[in-house]
């Protein structure tokens, strides 16, 4: 008898198969130590505990399957069932979400909130029609210039040798209006081209720029916004039809959270950049009130010249709207 039971206890510990979490392959460019990838970190840890190991992250982080194109081929054959994207990712998929991104749209975060409240639920249906589902709204934040020559004017960015993210329809229409030549390039390849001086100037958020090294390469940042770059979450419908009603409530509530969460703190850690740039003896270039609104009259025919082609011409005029709105309201 005793024999007998303890056949059945190797049989039980040993040959039984055990259960295996299901880990969505989930890519991120942002690196290992960024605010982004902390938090994909921390959404992994409670996807786990919440789902008692059924669910979790197998992360990719610091763009080591590519650029944000090439995550999306990779989505689209299996590869990688779901990932974090900037602007320019979400917009390959659904153009329409780029219209949030236009040069000299927003000047605060208040007016960001409470256009994106409004106006993301409409956009979000351009990803389920693509084949995806957005798990959540994130943000890179509000984009600066950096550069090795100080931009003072619009005639300083003349003959500058700036990058332009390859593949970015707005970007290249922005730089046709200002008349820069740019210099196309996958994210990936951006430092090594400031370091071997291809480039002399990139565009973004403060903590982006430190994030990635950007920073190290260059000298100067022109403290006027030039734009606000959104973010979201994405997995593919075929991926979140695989889990379970359960796991696919509990990953569709924590991604929502943590994204929410993401763009808190980006914000505050945006704000705490601005000391490591200083520190590290970046120069901030503050532009002329006039020369500020020339620059702003200039960048937004990009409104227009992309309306009809990027985004429907009445989304265009709800944004405004909402954002007239945001203006108005105390």
């Amino acid at each position: 008898m005793v024999l007998k039971w303890k056949t059945f206890l190797i049989c039980f510990f040993f040959v039984i198969p055990s259960v295996h979490a299901t880990e969505i392959k989930f890519a991120i460019l942002a690196p290992e130590g960024s605010t982004w990838a902390n938090a994909t970190h921390e959404w992994d840890a409670e996807l786990r505990q919440k789902s008692n190991g059924r669910l979790g992250l197998k992360i990719y982080s610091g763009g080591v399957l590519g650029d944000e194109q090439d995550v999306i081929r990779k989505l689209r054959i299996g590869q990688v069932q779901a990932a974090a994207f900037t602007g320019l990712g979400l917009g390959i998929i659904n153009p329409n979400v780029r219209v949030l991104e236009l040069p000299f749209l927003f000047e605060n975060y208040r007016e960001v909130d409470e256009v994106a409240r409004k106006i993301q639920p409409k956009l979000e249906g351009g990803f389920s029609k693509n084949g995806f589902v957005l798990l959540g709204w994130t943000e890179t934040g509000f984009v600066n210039i950096f550069s090795n020559k100080p931009i003072t004017s619009r005639k300083s960015m003349n003959g500058m040798r700036m990058w332009a993210w390859e593949g970015d329809a707005m970007v290249e229409n922005l730089y046709r209006v200002f008349k820069i030549t740019p210099v196309p390039l996958a994210l990936p390849d951006v430092l090594t081209s400031l370091q071997t001086k291809l480039i002399d100037a990139v565009y973004a958020p403060p903590l982006g720029a430190v994030a990635l090294q950007w920073f190290t390469r260059t000298k100067y940042m022109t403290t006027t916004n030039i734009g606000y770059s959104i973010g979201g979450i994405l997995i593919s419908q075929r991926a979140l039809a695989t889990l379970s009603p359960t796991d696919q409530q509990i990953l569709k509530e924590t991604a929502k959270r943590y994204a929410r969460k993401v763009i808190e703190q980006l914000r505050v850690d945006n704000d705490k950049s601005y000391a490591t740039l200083k520190n590290a003896g970046l120069q901030f270039v503050e532009l002329d009130p006039q020369e500020i609104d020339q620059l702003k009259e200039t960048g937004r025919q990009v409104w227009t010249n992309l309306s009809g082609k990027l985004y429907p011409p009445a989304l265009l005029d709800e944004v405004k709207g909402y954002l007239a709105e945001a203006r108005t309201t105390p």
